[in-house]
This record gives structure tokens, C-alpha cells and sequence, in this order.
């Protein structure tokens, strides 16, 4: 790419509010971020639009949300070549990595591919 830039992390938090949020009125209207699964379906759509904006040439880093394999899947196939976790290791520790990678493990097998890089941008293939 022309500006020489070697990846992009695409959205891990919103001072944005969706309106599903199960929180209580007090901390709906506390300023600053948020982040982990009210941030999921926001942030795929805008890592998938990221992926369709630079063509799938620049490497992207999805996450906001992703506390599940099935979350990590998602943002794969929105584009997204590495994941991130953040909030699901403060809650889970650990575990959450190994718990991941399985149910990630899981869903790729389950769709016919046979690695990860395979499945980047596999929404945009349909």
C-alpha cells in the first residue's frame, strides 16, 4: 500500500451506547469506552468495511467483543488476519485463549477450511 503502513487494529471500543445494552441507566450515561460483547456486531461491520476499503491487501486486526471461537470466526471472515482479546481475559484469564482457539478450531473445521488463512475475508467471497 502506498502509505507504507504494515496493519490496521480495527475498533476495540465505542463511546457510542446501542440500545441492547443490559446495563444500568447510571452506567449507560458514564462517559469514556466500551468494550467486550456490546461491541461485537458494531465493529465486525466496520472491520468488514475496512477489509472492502483496502481490498484485502492490508492486514487487519479484529476486535471489540470477542469472548467466543464463534466471535473470533465472525471477525475472520469480516477480514480480519489476527484477533484480539482483551476483555474476555479479564473475565476468563487465561483459559480464555485455549477455550478459544478450540471453538475457533471447531468452526473452521466445520466450514471445510482447513486454516485461518483460508477464512480472511470469506464474506466478502460469497
Amino acid at each position: 500500500m502506498e502509505l507504507g503502513i504494515d496493519g490496521i487494529i480495527v475498533s476495540n471500543t465505542t463511546v457510542g451506547r446501542p440500545d441492547n445494552l443490559l446495563s444500568s441507566s447510571d452506567v449507560v450515561r458514564e462517559a469514556g469506552g466500551l468494550s467486550g460483547p456490546p461491541l461485537r456486531e458494531l465493529s465486525t461491520k466496520i472491520l468488514s468495511e475496512t477489509y472492502r476499503l483496502t481490498g484485502g491487501k492490508v492486514p487487519l486486526v479484529g476486535c471489540g467483543g470477542v469472548s467466543t471461537g464463534e466471535d473470533a470466526y465472525m471477525k475472520i471472515r469480516a477480514g480480519a488476519s489476527l484477533v484480539e482479546l482483551y476483555t474476555a481475559l479479564i473475565y476468563d484469564g487465561p483459559r480464555a485463549v485455549s477455550r478459544i482457539k478450540g471453538e475457533l478450531a471447531e468452526a473452521l473445521q466445520r466450514d471445510g477450511f482447513k486454516s485461518v488463512e483460508e477464512a480472511v475475508g470469506a464474506d466478502h467471497r460469497k
